[in-house]
């Protein structure tokens, strides 16, 4: 259906083509008709497919589909949860035998609402009081047990909440009796409670992070909305202590509001300062993880060791027990005592033995707890990324330095802390720069390919004309540079426009092309974005032909040339009874013409996507780069379609007015015209997708100014598959905030020239990542 689409556009601008040339006719006329014989056969078509879905929805039980359709959605949901889950525990270790005991204990009356009541709930129902301890074993047991479904999950930082959180996820799946509801994670950090409630949060998450949730039921409902008000999803809400410091009053009363069992983990400070100011979270109890004793964290990283480090670990612990008064002691002592940086030690002296643990007890490197906090996430990046380690995933021959990476993650993690956010999505990644930044590149780059467009341009057309080419072809060619600055310049606004303050611009495509038995979206969101698209094509084009007629009035000093009141005469003649044939009003009224050309090309393929598109269900794995490969499709259809459009009504109409065809000035300005036109239209759409954007500034100018590598997308997955990042729906995080800010002081600190801590020389290390050159 989509080709068949594609081949009656074509036969309408044909049929364009033929009664123009056809002698005695009126094109502007013609091309009126046309236009409206195509939007009135658009509108018959959705009228049509509108008319069908409801028939079909009204021929078949809408209550039974609508439950084939969820449940399917809901299992499809399940294996995409799972597979994140599992990703999650295998990269901290969480199945190894000698996995770390993650202990808890119930939390005080002063963080629990109704504490007795819960616990006298529980027994009444018939199950086993509430335990007042256990581990990570145990805590879905212990979650079973609580009447409401209602979970708080207290610890510290780096004391394996998500971790915890994750687990109970897996262990919903791996129990029967919880196959109703699909856990599943979200990152509290972006929500403000004070703009979007809850319920519609955690749809727009949903929908942004599983795009087969974009579908709608018979109704026309999203599924993501259907699975929420049906109960089938239990919201695991990681990182409550990220919301902003005055939102988190109004969070917790949100939360209370919300009608259904649900998981929050929080540090405790945070968590307590909220509920003293309010009250704890309704109807929910709560769990506080313990710290790590010394021998716990000495039973794990000895056991995970070899027989060599094993003795060497006996020896730093030996010391911290002889010596417990000893800065060192304390210090190593403090650090020990959470999950997080027990992983770090074990990543950094067992599964790289050239480094030496008895190294921790060198009082003059760390003087302080957070000088030795400091040094364990350095040497855990440096760990990661050394040479001799292998990466399970295969990522080529992609062989990234220590240097490098820190180079490049702490750029990634200014920007994160910079809007104030957690999740790391490719689309914004051009939100890393400033925004002057974003407009003069996007108008340098546009002032570059309107060179090479305009030189290619003039030859073409005077070569497939049979013309002369010489010289002064580049040089007019050359001048279209100018012109693509403004254009660059205003497409450059134009999408800062729509860049809020978290960095939030133009996001990627979610829809499929293709033939597909969904009901048509909502007209109001059809029509918003043929409204939205017909307003920033007539803008970009507007500005782009004005620049055009003034550069070339400036460059030969003569505005006098009538090229502009040519190109108004082919669109539309009845405004020559009220403007001149050359002048500054001409050049105004050849802009307006080309913005109403360009902006309803913009328009009419924006509604045919709309039409011949539907929900991207896919069922293979979930990836964050599943929506950069629907983007990129639909991008590249849109940018086609409105190129083509744009050329050859340029090329039929304008050409007209020079000659009949095939004469050489028919073809010669024909082709120029629609060149220059078509491919302003098709590149100014490129640069309006978020596709484009990635292309401008994450495969080109970030790595051409050293913040990014030349394979941005190479580098994320390696530094995923390394541990240094995890998934977090259809995005990145980084694997905790603590390192997110240690990268952070560190890349400024390499800003002022600060040098970095040296690290240990080893007899057969004679050439380090640390000794290699600063970056420029």
């Amino acid at each position: 259906m989509l080709l068949l689409l594609i081949a009656a556009i074509i036969t309408l601008l044909l049929w364009v083509a033929l009664t123009v040339l056809n002698k005695g006719m009126d094109a502007g006329d013609h091309v009126a008709g046309v236009a409206s014989a195509v939007f009135a056969a658009t509108a018959l078509y959705l009228q049509v497919r509108s008319t069908q879905s409801q028939s079909q929805s009204q021929s078949r039980p809408d209550a039974a589909d609508t439950d084939i359709r969820v449940e399917s959605t809901a299992r499809l949901l399940a294996l995409r949860v799972q597979e994140i889950s599992q990703q999650e525990e295998r990269n901290w270790r969480i199945g190894d035998p000698w996995a770390l005991r993650v202990r808890w204990r119930t939390a005080s009356d002063d963080v629990v609402d109704r504490w007795d009541d819960i616990q006298a709930f529980a027994a009444d129902g018939g199950d086993r009081p509430l335990p007042p301890t256990g581990d990570l074993p145990g805590v879905h047991s212990f979650y079973q047990s609580v009447p409401t479904g209602r979970l708080v999950i207290i610890g510290r930082a780096g004391a394996g909440k998500t971790v915890l959180a994750h687990r109970l996820i897996l262990e919903c799946f791996n129990r029967p009796g919880d196959s109703l509801r699909v856990p599943v994670l979200f990152s509290l950090g972006d929500w403000d409670p004070s703009r979007t409630g809850l319920h519609d949060w955690l749809a727009d998450r949903l929908i942004g992070d599983y795009v087969l949730l974009e579908g709608v039921d018979a109704t026309g409902t999203a599924l993501a909305r259907v699975l929420l008000e049906s109960g089938r999803i239990l919201p695991v809400l990681d990182g409550f202590d990220e919301i902003q410091h005055r939102h988190r009053g109004a969070a917790i009363s949100e939360l209370s509001r919300f009608d259904g069992p649900l998981i929050l983990t929080t540090r405790p400070d945070e968590y307590a300062a909220a509920v003293s100011a309010t009250r704890a979270l309704s109807r929910a109890a709560a769990i506080e993880l313990e710290d790590l004793t010394l021998d716990e964290a000495q039973r794990y990283l000895q056991a995970v060791s070899g027989k060599t480090r094993a003795a060497q670990w006996a020896s730093v612990f030996s010391h911290v027990r002889t010596c417990p008064d000893d800065v060192t002691s304390r210090n190593l002592t403090a650090a020990l005592s959470t999950p997080l940086l027990v992983m770090l030690t074990r990543t950094i002296y067992n599964d790289t033995p050239h480094d030496n643990p008895t190294d921790l007890l060198d009082g003059g490197r760390f003087p302080t707890q957070d000088a030795l906090e400091e040094h364990l996430f350095s040497a855990y990046l440096t760990a990661l990324y050394d040479p001799r380690r292998a990466v399970r995933s295969g990522t080529g021959k992609a062989t990234w330095t220590d240097h490098q990476a820190r180079r490049w993650l702490g750029h990634l993690a200014g920007h994160l802390a910079q809007l104030d956010t957690q999740d790391l999505t490719w689309w914004r990644l051009d939100a890393t720069l400033r925004r002057r930044t974003r407009v003069l590149v996007t108008g340098l780059v546009a002032m570059l390919a309107g060179g090479i467009v305009g030189v290619v341009s003039y030859v073409v057309a005077m070569y497939l004309s049979g013309s002369r080419v010489g010289g002064s072809q580049f040089r007019e060619g050359l001048l279209e540079m100018g012109t693509g600055l403004v254009a660059g310049l205003a497409a450059g606004l134009l999408n800062e426009t729509r860049i809020g303050r978290r960095g939030t611009g133009r996001s990627p495509e979610r829809l499929r092309l293709g033939p597909h038995r969904r009901p048509v979206p909502a007209r109001s969101r059809v029509l918003h974005g043929i409204g939205a698209e017909l307003v920033v094509g007539f803008s970009a084009a507007l500005v782009f032909s004005l620049a055009s007629w003034l550069v070339w009035g400036f460059a030969y000093d003569d505005f006098s040339n009538p090229s502009a009141g040519r190109f108004v005469q082919a669109f539309a003649p009845w405004l020559n009874t009220w403007l001149p044939d050359t002048g500054a009003p001409t050049y105004v009224a050849a802009g307006l013409v080309l913005g109403f050309l360009v902006g309803i090309s913009y328009a009419f393929v924006n509604a045919v996507v709309y039409v011949f598109s539907g929900p991207n269900d896919r069922s293979s794995a979930v990836s964050p780069w599943d929506l950069l490969t629907t983007d990129r499709g639909v991008t590249l259809f849109r940018v086609g379609m409105v190129g083509f459009a744009v050329f050859l009504v340029n090329f039929v109409l304008v050409g007209n007015q020079y000659g009949t065809f095939p004469s050489e000035a028919f073809v010669r300005q024909g082709l120029l015209y629609g060149f220059l036109y078509g491919s302003f239209a098709a590149l100014t759409r490129l640069v309006l997708s978020a596709w484009g954007r990635w292309l401008l500034f994450a495969r080109l100018w970030l790595p051409l100014s050293g913040r990014l590598p030349w394979r941005p997308k190479l580098f994320l997955d390696d530094a995923h598959d390394r541990g240094v990042l995890r998934q977090s729906g259809a995005g990145y995080q980084f694997r905790h905030v603590r390192l997110r800010d240690h990268l952070v002081d560190q890349h400024r600190a390499q800003d002022r020239d600060i040098p970095e801590e040296p690290a240990p020389r080893t007899p057969d290390d004679h050439t380090t990542e640390r000794e290699a050159p600063k970056p420029v």
